[in-house]
């Protein structure tokens, strides 16, 4: 079982997106996936459409288990075969419980080697902003994902996300690949950006592995809207049909080159 966050100190620049096609992508294997979501949007569920399991129930969020008013089994929203997602409500009211209460800490330790023994991969989405939340569960986590936005913004995302680690003591040996997000060969901003990171990549993360950027394709927006996932199998018009193929395999080619 690995545990795999996927982080950046920069909003819009497609963590939620990669982290919910990585997670289908090892759920169509035959591998059981968990996604908990980090972020009170809980935008990970509108990546497969079932945005309205946000509000099913208002009994079942993480916080819920952590003040010991759910079990574990509880908390799992399923969303397609072998994938589950968690929720969360008020993390900022629960990163305050954390920092004034240490033993809840134990309490989220615990629940992540309880999912250990059904999962095979635990998969963290975050908001860009962080929290002592944040810190404990990439404390927990076994690898670190940073995706980057191939823009000036992104390039300064990248770096806020170095000097977090830094200041809060982290293990950056824990970051394992930068994920370059929204390249485009006929723009010159994401060639110039991608440069530039793999200059920032050398410099203050040369254990990671910088991989091939995801290319910037409107499919994905397209898809999002329907609540479509890159491997879900569903009808499309030609068109988009062709674009669904070519996205999922620039997926499949990327994730293969993953080793966790």
């Amino acid at each position: 079982m690995s545990t795999i966050s996927v982080f950046c100190k920069k909003g819009g620049v497609g963590k939620t997106t990669f982290i919910g096609y990585l997670g289908h992508y090892y759920a169509k294997q035959g591998k059981k996936v968990l996604i908990i979501s980090a972020d009170d949007q809980n935008s990970i569920f509108k990546i497969f459409g079932e945005d309205d399991k946000i509000f099913e129930s208002d009994d079942n969020y993480l916080e819920f288990y952590i003040a010991g008013r759910a079990e574990l089994g509880d908390l799992l929203i399923p969303v397609r075969e072998n994938l589950y997602l968690i929720k969360t409500l008020n993390t900022d009211k629960l990163s305050m419980k954390l920092t004034y209460e240490r033993a809840q800490e134990k309490v989220i330790k615990s629940m992540f080697k309880e999912y250990a023994t059904f999962f095979d991969y635990i998969l963290v989405d975050f908001p860009p902003s962080s929290s002592r939340l944040t810190e404990i569960l990439l404390e927990i986590s076994d690898h670190v994902c940073i995706v980057v936005g191939l823009d000036t913004l992104g390039l300064g995302g990248f770096w806020n996300t170095i000097q977090y680690f830094i200041d809060n003591e982290l293990d950056l040996e824990s970051i394992k690949y930068i994920i370059p997000n929204g390249y485009s060969k006929n723009r010159r901003a994401p060639k110039v950006s991608l440069e530039k990171l793999q200059e920032q990549v050398q410099e203050f993360t040369p254990h990671a592995k910088l991989l091939n950027p995801i290319a910037d394709r409107s499919i994905v927006k397209n898809l999002q809207a329907e609540g479509i996932s890159a491997f879900d199998e569903v009808e499309l018009p030609p068109y988009d049909r062709g674009l669904k193929e070519q996205l999922e395999k620039d997926l499949k080619a990327l994730f293969d080159e993953l080793e966790f």
